[in-house]
């Protein structure tokens, strides 16, 4: 089991210009990372027509090496589980241009998102799940051909409110059948649907090849959060303005601010002792999204997490 840090805790800082992708391979490495996870909405890695740039990735892979912090993984988005006519044929080649780009980084894990909805954006309903799961089982096993290739293992994650909950997220994962299809479990984001954590952490250990570690503050009332309060509020999912304290709300209406590791509401302790038993020997990365210093607050995640692995043997 490694630990380390997707480079997604360090988006503030990397977005407002405060680091550089450089400086951010300088940090994990000063940090003790094992491991990192490129995402692709952080790292300028594609041109405004969404192609990739090879020379990027070779740079990547250059920092890489500079400061020996391998790239484990590498994240993106896609909405091809949705998508129609033009707009899938588009899609699909866009999905497999990112396993090529994969490849180029030298990632031996892609995680690639196949629908992007979130809470008020669309139906999340289980109806909405069963009109694309159908689609999704097949173009997930078309991608995990592809990915074998390379050696590349393809990963989805429960994330947003439409692919999330250990049912919908394990039911895909079982109906796609294939060795090269798993998961990319992420401890906090099951919260989004009002899942309990430790829960969906046990039901998607046995198909997780890589785990992210979040944490979250959990309220219920609108009021003591200021929401009812604050003009032009407006909850959000955004990474960005969640940095700025913003709270995003779940599917049945409570709300969460992304933590550090730890000083959240999520059962950390409970989680830790269940991956730490379970003879998972993948990527183990914090992926903050608070509004606290992010290299602060990246610090005291990887402090925590690996105290919660020594301690839960």
């Amino acid at each position: 089991m490694r630990t380390g840090l997707s480079i997604y805790s360090l988006f503030n800082d990397i977005r407002k210009g405060q680091m550089s992708v450089e400086e951010a391979f300088a940090f994990m490495k000063a940090q003790g990372c094992e491991s990192t996870e490129i995402a692709n909405f952080v790292v300028p890695l594609h041109t405004p027509d969404h192609r990739y740039i090879p020379e990027m990735a070779m740079k990547l892979r250059e920092y890489s090496d500079k400061y020996d912090v391998p790239i484990g993984a590498y994240s993106c988005g896609s909405d091809i589980g949705r998508a129609e006519g033009p707009m899938y044929q588009g899609m699909r080649q866009y999905v497999f241009s990112e396993i090529d780009l994969a490849h180029l980084l030298g990632a031996p894990l892609i995680r690639i998102d196949l629908v992007r909805v979130m809470v008020g954006k669309d139906d999340t309903g289980i109806e909405a799940f069963d009109r694309i799961f159908e689609r999704c089982v097949n173009v997930a096993r078309e991608m995990a051909d592809y990915a074998a290739q390379y050696g590349i293992m393809l990963t989805v994650e429960n994330h947003g409110t439409l692919m999330n909950g250990a049912d919908r997220v394990g039911k895909l994962v079982r109906a796609v059948d294939h060795p090269n299809y798993g998961v990319t479990l992420d401890i906090g984001n099951t919260v989004c649907v009002d899942e309990d954590a430790l829960d969906c952490a046990r039901d998607l250990l046995p198909y997780a090849k890589e785990i992210h570690i979040k944490d979250f503050y959990i309220r219920t009332d609108p009021y003591v959060i200021g929401a009812k309060y604050k003009e032009g509020y407006q909850a959000t999912s955004d990474p960005g303005i969640l940095g700025n304290g913003s709270w995003m709300p779940t599917k049945h209406g409570r709300y969460l601010r992304g933590a550090i590791v730890g000083h959240g509401d999520l059962p950390m302790k409970e989680i830790i002792t269940l991956i730490n038993r379970s003879g998972f020997d993948g990527d183990v990365l914090i992926e903050f999204e608070g509004m606290e210093d992010p290299r602060l607050a990246s610090e005291i995640s990887l402090k925590n997490l690996r105290q919660l692995l020594e301690m839960t043997k």
